[in-house]
């Protein structure tokens, strides 16, 4: 759990990737996004191109590192479950079984009264 705290988005690490490249500071960005928003705006595809470069350059994982990744937390988080036993499972199971049978039997008694009630409304 402590690794994936400290694992920083793909987003930030572009920017702080960009922002050491270009040793500029970011604080002062919304009047460079002023002067630049007009350029973004009529060119949408431009900004795609220009944002999965920045991705790439991040060396954003793709789908194969992800998916592998997702499956080691999972394998790690399988091993902290605590698993019942083969007893606990059995008990369970009987009581969830019984349970459905009871239930079962309420409601088709229930159905079983409608219907007749149905019936003799009907005749």
């Amino acid at each position: 759990m402590s690794r994936l705290q400290k694992k920083k988005p793909a987003s930030e690490k572009a920017k702080n990737r960009i922002e050491t490249e270009n040793k500029t500071d970011f604080s002062d960005s919304s009047s460079k996004l002023s002067n630049t928003k007009s350029s973004i705006v009529a060119s949408p595809l431009k900004a795609k191109s220009e944002k999965s470069l920045v991705e790439a350059k991040a060396g954003a994982p793709n789908f194969f590192q992800r998916a592998m990744e997702f499956l080691r937390e999972v394998k790690v988080e399988l091993k902290k479950v605590t698993w019942p036993t083969r007893k606990q499972t059995t008990g369970t199971t009987i009581v969830v079984i019984v349970f459905v049978f009871i239930l079962a039997t309420v409601l088709g008694l229930f159905d079983f009264g409608l219907s007749k009630l149905v019936q003799v409304v009907l005749t």
